[in-house]
């Protein structure tokens, strides 16, 4: 298993805010890898969508999905993601990533994954 980063809001610790997360920020230029995107609440959460590519761009289309957004009314949605070129992940090596996090979490959003080979990473830890 790929031991990967999870990226984290460095001022506090926590799982970005998906809603509110700054997408215009300079951070984003040019970041490719894989994210996930939940909703959490005190007691449980529940990944509803995994995926892969340039990440501002895709997030940025699952904030206009109403698929997606409707599970803000079950909790807090957060979302982090890991970067390719930072990590022991290799561009090539991110749709076996996306797959592997399909198949561990069992997204509510999403039937398209890649036809590729799991490579599996370390899970979304709090």
């Amino acid at each position: 298993m790929k031991q990967v980063r999870w990226i984290k809001n460095t001022q506090n610790n926590e799982w970005f805010d998906f809603l509110r997360l700054n997408l215009e920020s300079p951070y984003f230029n040019g970041k490719v890898g894989i994210y996930a995107i939940w909703y959490a609440t005190p007691s449980s959460a529940k990944v509803i969508k995994v995926g892969s590519g340039n990440i501002a761009e895709r997030l940025k289309d699952h904030r206009a999905n109403q698929e997606i957004t409707k599970y803000s009314s079950l909790g807090s949605l957060k979302v982090s993601w890991v970067v390719a070129d930072s990590n022991p992940l290799s561009p090539d090596e991110i749709q076996g990533a996306e797959i592997y996090l399909a198949n561990k979490y069992r997204p509510l959003v999403g039937d398209r994954f890649p036809n590729v080979q799991e490579i599996p990473i370390s899970p979304i830890k709090k």
